[in-house]
């Protein structure tokens, strides 16, 4: 049983999936170790990384490397979900924007299984690529202006909802697998990976934040410039 004192961070899907898809799995037991906590995936995003990639040939392979770092307990599967304080959230969210008469969909259950469970426990962070939820917590404002360019139509905001659902959420820190390929670096894990010479450095973490963000990661090219720039004094 884990107490609250213990520290944790919840995954979501895509920061997982982002990582392995971009061969930097493996970096994960790593910062496991150097972060000194539980590494924590909720039923439903173990079900997304998992059971249902493992009937589809192109996903397989992904899905076994997930499985093996659960076995090996690198991931811990949390069992003890709030779900309804996940129903909650999911109908608050989901009833927020609408398109005419509408309400739209713009959170899933494995986003909020992790955020409710993060709560819950008091966790350190969770960790999330996908820019929905996570501008949702940051900046509710941005909601509407993002889905209206996704979806190409006027949206309508319930703002006494939107600000209901913000206010259960305030005190989240949301972390994107960019910023844990970030810390790899600054723990020292890619130098085997640096090219020599003068433009190395520059030249690797080009390509591996440009990577991250190919395959998932929901990050602006101004900020991989920044980050790039900021790593690049720091070493």
């Amino acid at each position: 049983m884990v107490t609250n004192s213990e520290k944790a961070l919840f995954f979501d899907t895509g920061p997982i999936i982002t990582l392995i898809i971009s061969r930097l799995g493996w970096i994960i037991p790593k910062l496991k170790e150097q972060f000194g906590g539980h590494f924590y995936i909720t039923p439903a995003v173990k079900y997304e990384l998992t059971t249902r990639p493992l009937n589809i040939h192109r996903f397989e392979f992904e899905a076994i490397q997930v499985l093996k770092m659960i076995r090996e307990g690198i991931f811990e599967v949390y069992e003890n979900v709030p779900q309804s304080k996940v129903s909650q959230l999911k109908s608050l969210a989901n009833s927020t924007f609408k398109i005419g008469k509408k309400n739209m969909d713009v959170i899933q259950a494995g986003e909020l299984e992790a955020v409710a469970s993060a709560l819950q426990m008091g966790a350190e962070g969770v960790v999330m690529d996908e820019r929905t939820l996570r501008l949702f917590i940051e900046n509710g404002g941005g909601m509407e202006e993002l889905l209206e360019h996704r979806f190409h139509q006027d949206v309508k905001v319930n703002t006494d909802k939107m600000h209901r659902f913000v206010e259960q959420l305030q005190g989240i820190k949301i972390i994107r697998s960019i910023e844990l390929v970030t810390v790899a670096y600054k723990m020292g894990l890619f130098e085997d990976y640096i090219p020599p010479g003068k433009g190395g450095k520059n030249l690797f973490l080009d390509s591996v934040l440009w990577e991250t963000k190919h395959n998932g990661c929901a990050v602006t090219e101004g900020e991989i410039t920044e980050l790039k720039k900021l790593l690049m004094e720091s070493s």
